[in-house]
């Protein structure tokens, strides 16, 4: 597939054109990287940095999914990491976004396939570029990709599967509206054969068609003798159509999102697997890392690690599952130009709010809770521990992302454990 006539550059140098970095010298194929600021790289690759770095002259460019693809100036094929690995993959694709849950859901359906005994494999945005293994995949295998809107703004590859878990505020200090990030989402539907969508989103609804799986936390028995295609709940028990699978109680995960995200797995992978795979994985599948992950209990306190929570409505819904009456909260961090109104109500309830992060004031003025300041992760963990009681969660779940302070949000959550650990030994 790659032309070795042709000339190649990388805009960008993070994880995913370091992996295209690697797979193209291996083909022989010694690209260009354009950067805005110098960086180190490869013996035998040129570099070309500062402000001029987006006005590209090659054949082929690979955009790092930060950069956003109007802002390239050039006549070259622009892809990116995740999109040039799906197209030279024969794997049947399937493909996971949302502004919640992706991550969790992508890893339910890899799972389910797992548990269904098919070979199935898991990368994209929840971590391994998948070009470093993709292009390998045979027919026979499933390969389940977790896709942003980042990498979605110019996204046109074919799904065999197109996974949307739900749309709310997010990264609007990137794309330029809330209507611009709607539509790069909906840009993993434009060429998939089957599309899973949730029912209860009013966007999403609008966006099925013919060959739409839904999937909804009500009673949707009325939509199914119409001939829609839904996974659903009824008096406590999940139903495919008309078919019983197993009782909502069987659930792992905690949280009524997560019974959301265990529905949209599903919906994508019963028809492949049938019902025991995904009953199986629901009972034993408890989270991902930094979601809601007990790290431990110092004095009859529970630590609770949700660094991942990097928008309001994640927060909201990880706080929403515990009770609010012994729930501290650590929160804040990178502002991404979001409204943090619908944590209000939920904040109010709260012991108490432990804020730290350059949005911090942001958050302090959608509630009339009772509210700390500190500067740091590790004041704000050890604040909370002073003034919890037996019984007490506290929870970190800062509604935000961690560039602030952090270069991810698990170094963040690192962060958190040591704070804990030193908790654990005394000091604090």
């Amino acid at each position: 597939m790659l032309e070795l006539n042709k000339s190649y550059s990388l805009i960008g140098y993070g994880v995913s054109n370091m992996a295209v970095c690697k797979y193209l010298i291996q083909k022989g194929i010694f690209p260009i990287v354009r950067c805005k600021n110098e960086c180190e790289l490869p013996s035998g690759i040129k570099g070309i940095f500062g402000e001029h770095y987006l006005n590209t002259n090659e054949d082929i460019v690979f955009r790092s999914p930060g950069v956003r693809p109007d802002l390239i100036k050039g006549n070259g094929t622009v892809y990116t990491e995740v999109s040039y690995g799906l197209k030279s993959t024969k794997s049947f694709k399937i493909g996971v976004t949302g502004s919640d849950g992706k991550t969790t859901t992508s890893t339910l359906i890899y799972r389910m396939l797992c548990q269904g005994n098919k070979n199935a494999f898991l990368g994209g945005n929840i971590g391994k570029p998948i070009i470093s293994f993709a292009p390998n995949l045979s027919k026979d295998d499933y390969l389940v990709t977790e896709l942003s809107s980042f990498q979605l703004m110019d996204f046109c590859e074919k799904l065999d599967i197109a996974v949307i878990t739900n749309i709310s505020q997010n990264h609007l200090d990137w794309h330029k509206n809330m209507e611009e990030y709607i539509l790069a989402k909906k840009q993993i539907l434009k060429n998939a054969t089957l599309s899973v969508l949730n029912y209860d989103d009013t966007i999403l609804r609008d966006f099925g068609k013919e060959n739409t799986i839904y999937f909804s936390l009500f009673d949707q028995r009325e939509n199914v003798n119409k001939n829609i295609k839904i996974v659903h709940i009824v008096n406590g028990t999940i139903y495919y159509c008309h078919e019983e699978l197993f009782k909502v109680s069987d659930i792992c995960l905690k949280g009524r999102f997560n019974v959301q995200n265990v529905l949209s797995a599903i919906a994508c992978t019963y028809h492949i697997v049938g019902k025991e795979p995904c009953h199986t994985v629901a009972k034993q599948f408890c989270g991902v890392d930094n979601r809601m992950e007990n790290v431990g209990v110092v004095l009859e306190r529970t630590f609770i690690n949700s660094s991942i929570d990097s928008t309001p409505n994640r927060s909201l819904n990880t706080l929403s599952a515990f009770p609010c009456e012994r729930v501290i909260a650590i929160m804040g961090g990178y502002d991404k130009n979001l409204s943090y109104e619908c944590l209000g109500p939920t904040l109010d309830k709260l012991k108490l709010i432990v804020l730290c992060g350059e949005n911090r004031e942001k958050i302090a003025n959608v509630t009339c809770g009772k509210i700390i300041n500190v500067s740091t992760l590790n004041e704000a963990v050890k604040a909370a521990f002073k003034l919890s009681a037996q019984g007490d969660y506290i929870i970190l779940s800062p509604a935000s992302c961690s560039f602030d302070m952090f270069k991810n949000y698990k170094e963040r959550a690192k962060c958190f454990k040591e704070a804990v650990k030193e908790i654990e030994n005394g000091k604090y």
